[in-house]
């Protein structure tokens, strides 16, 4: 049997927050856009609104992966056990293994070291609790309208709808007895499992690339009021100017910089379970190449 985690307004948070946050980008952006900024008021406060955007963009990532979260939470109770579903993930909770269920209006005291994603309606993350201990929070109702399933090292808690019926089912089944056994894990959903996640070398490189690409466009945002509007932009073997062109061009170099950089990541992802030594040296050579962009910027710009 599967029952619905209790109706709550988390997942309503969760989109009024990603509805505002996109305003505020899709604001910035159009500001950004307008001809006369472009055309006469780039400072460093415009590369600072660009980088709120794209700062906002791993925001609105995990805001959507929680909403979406709180809206799929399900847990299912057979004879075997409780296995809580969400977002593509399972933790599975042996029937064996739970000592007790306790309503969560029975406890006194508050939660300690609680840490986690938590809004109204969405209560995630591992706390301590008197009296039960370590918890993981998987509910969308506060502590007093849970239920904590107490199992030896860790508790989780729930908030099913009816947790009476909850309950008299689950006295049911245990009553029953497995009749397979199972093991108490968590299952994250397949791409929480890439070792991409944990290699620190590829996050140092790609890290490294982005930093100097993102700094290449601030430098050019902070000198950009005090340019001529027309500047030798390349120059011939025997240092004579060769092409001249508006100050504007010189954001060519960054922004080809970003389109490498996003080039060689996708190139490297695709690559890395066969050949890791090969993503490496793709995301290397972009973070190299964003280096000789500053180069050939300093031979340019006054």
């Amino acid at each position: 049997m599967t029952w619905h985690a209790r109706l709550s307004v988390g997942w309503i948070v969760g989109m009024v927050s990603m509805s505002l946050i996109g305003a505020l980008d899709i604001w910035l952006m159009h500001r950004l856009l307008e001809h006369h900024i472009w055309a006469q008021r780039i400072n460093f406060l415009t590369f600072l609104a660009g980088l709120v955007v794209l700062l906002s963009l791993p925001a609105l990532l995990f805001l959507a992966y929680q909403t979406v979260s709180c809206l799929t939470l399900r847990y299912h109770l057979d004879r075997n056990g409780i296995v809580i579903r969400w977002a593509g993930t399972e933790q599975i909770i042996p029937i064996r293994n739970i000592q007790r269920i306790v309503p969560g209006h029975q406890l006194m005291g508050p939660i300690v070291r609680r840490r986690g994603p938590r809004w109204p309606g969405h209560e995630r993350g591992i706390g301590s609790i008197p009296g039960i201990g370590r918890t993981c929070f998987l509910a969308t109702r506060p502590l007093s309208q849970q239920l904590l399933l107490v199992t030896p090292g860790m508790s989780f808690a729930i908030s099913p709808q009816d947790p009476e019926r909850f309950l008299q089912a689950f006295e049911a089944r245990r009553e029953l007895g497995p009749n397979r056994l199972l093991e108490q894990e968590m299952r994250p959903v397949s791409w929480l499992t890439w070792p991409f996640w944990r290699d620190r070398t590829a996050w140092i490189l790609l890290g490294a690339a982005l930093v100097i690409n993102l700094g290449l466009f601030g430098y050019l945002s902070a000198r950009f009021p005090r340019l001529d509007i027309q500047l030798p932009l390349h120059f011939n073997r025997w240092g004579q100017v060769d092409r001249i062109g508006t100050k504007v061009e010189l954001f060519t170099l960054p922004i080809i910089g970003l389109i490498i950089l996003g080039t060689n990541t996708a190139l490297g992802l695709a690559l890395y379970k066969r050949e890791r030594a090969g993503s490496y040296l793709l995301w290397g050579a972009a973070a190299a190449t964003q280096a000789l962009f500053w180069l050939a910027t300093f031979s340019v710009v006054p």
